[in-house]
């Protein structure tokens, strides 16, 4: 009886001393987005540095359920902006920086609430556009938007949308525009708007401007020539009893005081948000970066690299591809390589995936082309269509300005001559881009120029006039055998109107893109999955990451069945029935079953004896 006594007693203490510790601890509160989390996380690891026990971080839904759960003491600090601690009280925004963060002091602290030294850099809102877009609609202020809104569409996320001084419906009637349709998302899903933007699903984005994707998509943030958008400096909002209690969290939070800029903070939201990896790893990287903790070098492992032509690697084909590998190699920093020879590149190991159109997959050399079975093709991205663009008749061509050799359009190129049977020649343009091929053009180093890209080329449109260049029509390639000699290639028609100044449809040829990866060696070799199934050179993609990139394209399109595909993209057949002659054991119990019937049967008709 006695040792239960103790024993109970003992339990009852390590409780309550689990209690006290996790009540003593600083309770660290995020909101639900990248930057957010980082800068927690840094809150964090700098207060374990001091010695004091950390809850946290834990995110919240929005910048109300983050303010209130501070003012209940649910959390002890967070990181926020001035300019959203005013439009929180629901003051005016200030623009001045200095002035902002006197102003929120005095408001929050009869709340219990202190402000720290901002960190050293501001994150506006701000209004973004895909580049070619922006130069299209010759758009560069908001203020431009105003004339084109009524036509566009303009993507949110939902904290935006409710925020009552510096948020959308004042934004509009500042200044005094209208958007055709507006598509909103939830703030822990605001990373969709630049999959939105660069899909083309929306024409325009509400973003932060610390935002890493906007350098790393070449996006053009709109200035804010009326001046709505008021300072948001970063700074610590800390509890006051807090930083009583816990007499080291404040020197933890000073030491950020002015420590990261906007060019920093960029950079590290592009880690996490762009590259996937974690808010904790990043943070912890950064503040041994500045010697603010110790823990040693920091190594960076080499980024892996997408392969792609230098008339691909800067479409919305090589965007979506980017976005789509980055999801499936989560944690890993993808970049795009430009490169002429992609598939060489994954070949030797400098690349691990590649995106080319099908055209790549063929050695066009002989008579006849034959498929290279050493590459497969993990995920259709898209369609690249063959835009011909030239002064006059196709056939009076001498000269045809297309990429460096083994580039897709000086491969398609010699396609073309020798299926449209033309005596022009091929003019290499080192550079490879469609704006250096059209220069060789419009410069009168070529009769004609060659591009391989998307419907709708911003670079094709500007270029073409209807007069002095078009884009021409190979309406003569379905004649003969080219369409049974290059399957790869498919006729297509741009609709009229695609282009500006472009009243007719235009027959052409589509080739589609594809993310490509080493095949299985077909030797005879037994693998780990059968014979024939294991690779002597660059392994293949894993069918787990060929799935997870195929989810993240959207439109669910089919690889061309002229390419060699992964087993992952193999259909899934249904289940076959099951046997029709079942087991033995089941056959006697049958017969029993039946017997037994028949006995019974009998024996209720078989007549009474008198």
């Amino acid at each position: 009886m006695v040792m239960r006594t103790i024993a109970s007693l003992l339990v009852a203490g390590l409780v309550l001393a689990g209690c006290g510790d996790s009540q003593n601890a600083v309770k660290i509160g995020s909101k639900n987005f990248g930057e957010s989390n980082i800068l927690s996380h840094m809150f964090a690891i700098l207060a374990q540095e001091q010695g004091l026990a950390v809850d946290g971080p834990v995110e919240y839904a929005s910048t109300q359920a983050v303010l209130e759960a501070i003012k209940r003491g649910d959390v002890d600090v967070y990181p926020d902006y001035t300019g959203t601690g005013l439009v929180m009280l629901g003051q005016n925004p200030i623009s001045d920086g200095d002035a902002a963060m006197e102003r929120v002091k005095t408001l929050y602290e009869p709340l219990g609430l202190s402000w720290l030294a901002r960190l050293g850099f501001d994150n506006t809102y701000g209004i973004v556009m895909q580049a070619d877009r922006a130069k299209e609609l010759g758009v560069s202020t908001i203020s431009d938007l105003v004339a084109q809104a009524p036509t566009l569409t303009l993507g949110i996320e939902d904290d935006f949308q409710r925020r009552p001084l510096d948020g959308l419906t004042p934004m509009l009637q500042r200044y005094g525009m209208q958007f055709g349709s507006t598509e909103v998302v939830k703030l822990d899903d605001r990373g969709t708007l630049y999959d939105k933007l660069l899909d083309g699903e929306i024409d325009v984005a509400e973003i932060y401007t610390t935002d890493g994707q906007i350098a790393e998509y070449g996006l053009t943030v709109l200035r804010d020539d009326l001046q709505f958008f008021p300072v948001y400096e970063a700074a610590p909002l800390v509890r006051a009893d807090a930083l009583s209690q816990h007499q080291a969290l404040g020197a933890a939070l000073q030491a950020l005081a002015g420590k990261i800029d906007a060019d920093l903070m960029r950079s590290l939201n592009g880690k996490v948000d762009i590259e996937g990896r974690s808010a904790a790893s990043v943070a912890r990287a950064a503040l041994i970066e500045m010697q603010l903790i110790e823990g040693g070098t920091v190594s960076t492992d080499e980024p892996m690299v997408v392969a792609a032509s230098p008339s691909m690697s800067d479409s919305d084909l090589a965007n979506t591809a980017l976005r789509a590998v980055r999801r499936a190699f989560t944690g890993q920093e993808i970049r795009v390589g430009t490169d002429g020879s992609p598939l060489a590149n994954v070949a030797s190991g400098d690349a691990r995936i590649a995106l080319v159109g099908a055209d790549a997959f063929f050695d066009l050399s002989g008579a006849v082309p034959t498929r290279d079975n050493r590459f497969e093709a993990v995920a259709a991205v898209g369609q690249n269509v063959v835009h011909l663009i030239g002064r006059g008749n196709l056939q009076d061509a001498e000269t045809i300005a297309a990429g460096p050799e083994g580039t897709d359009s000086a491969r398609l190129g010699a396609v073309l001559i020798n299926g449209l049977g033309l005596k022009a020649s091929l003019v290499p343009v080192e550079a490879g881009t469609p704006e250096a091929i059209l220069e060789t053009l419009t410069s009168g180093g070529a009769n004609a120029a060659l591009i391989i890209a998307p419907l709708g080329n911003r670079t094709i449109n500007r270029m073409i006039d209807g007069v002095a260049f078009k884009v021409l029509s190979l309406d003569a390639w379905n004649e003969g055998a080219n369409l049974v000699r290059y399957p790869f290639l498919r006729a297509v028609r741009i609709p009229a109107n695609t282009y500006r100044v472009q009243r007719q449809p235009i027959d052409t040829l589509g080739v589609q893109v594809v993310l490509a990866g080493m095949a299985p060696d077909t030797g005879n070799a037994v693998g780990d999955q059968g014979p024939s199934s294991v690779s002597t050179t660059i392994s293949p993609i894993p069918d787990t990451t060929i799935k997870t990139i195929g989810e993240a394209i959207p439109g669910n399109l089919l690889v061309d069945p002229t390419l060699r595909q992964a087993a992952a993209l193999a259909p899934e057949l249904p289940t076959p029935p099951a046997a029709v002659n079942p087991a033995a054991d089941v056959s006697v119990l049958n017969l029993a079953v039946v017997a037994m019937f028949i006995g019974l049967i009998w024996l209720y008709a078989r007549p009474e004896r008198s």
